[in-house]
């Protein structure tokens, strides 16, 4: 058996407990987990020396650093940063090549060396509008050609909106999809910065929308002008 599959059966069958499970004190802790094969293709493309970043954290943490990688983990909760570390020192996990940055990812990221690429980038820390955006924009420009883009828990709006993009998106291409993860691939890497006219790739509703719109403004216009000029020419 390799050692993938090895590494994430263990950490499945004796997981790290991280997250609270509901709000306020005293709330039960538990772990946010996403499926197997997702841990499965993680581990299958990280190794010794790779350089890895995740939105988030999780058994993923423990993954990418149980794998040798040097890994940076963004999450606004020093709590989970401190259970995590505590669960690798308890199980032998080395933490050397552990960095944590604590804070919201769309202030952490944005201060990202410039020159620094990432072998693999996992999104999957705040889902709600505009977060995931923004997490791809930051991180995802930081991968290297060929570097592994995964973003988890796709069914929900924001993420499942990215991914919208992102598949006709020319710089990325589709690695693997399920119901409930998407993997890509950076084509080029590098800024994602574009203008509108750029993305010829990209057609949003947003125009016929704005038309229909505008069709039904200018006739309830037209209908008040005749109604006027009935007014004005009448008995």
């Amino acid at each position: 058996m390799s050692a993938a599959p090895t590494l994430v059966d263990r950490l499945l069958a004796d997981p790290p407990v991280v997250h609270a499970m509901a709000e306020g004190a005293g709330a039960e802790l538990g772990l946010w987990s996403t499926d197997r094969d997702c841990y499965l293709l993680l581990a299958e493309s990280v190794g010794p020396g790779a350089l890895t970043l995740e939105t988030g954290s999780g058994l993923s943490t423990v993954l990418f650093t149980a794998a040798g990688a040097r890994h940076h983990c963004v999450t606004p909760s020093r709590e989970e940063a401190e259970r995590i570390i505590g669960y690798c020192e308890a199980h032998g996990i080395s933490v050397d090549r552990l960095r944590f940055e604590i804070g919201a990812s769309d202030e952490v990221l944005p201060r990202l060396p410039e020159h620094v690429r990432f072998d693999v980038v996992l999104i999957d820390g705040n889902h709600g509008f505009p977060v995931p955006m923004i997490d791809w924009y930051y991180a995802g420009s930081r991968l290297k050609p060929g570097g592994l883009l995964v973003l988890d828990d796709v069914a929900l709006p924001a993420v499942a909106y990215l991914c919208s993009f992102i598949d006709r998106d020319p710089r990325f291409t589709l690695h693997r999809r399920t119901a409930k993860w998407v993997a890509y691939r950076a084509v080029t890497g590098g800024s994602l910065r574009q203008d509108w006219f750029e993305q010829r790739f990209y057609t949003s509703p947003a125009p016929a929308g704005i038309a229909a719109f505008a069709r039904r403004a200018w006739g309830k216009l037209e209908r008040e002008l005749r109604g006027r000029t009935a007014r004005v020419d009448g008995p």
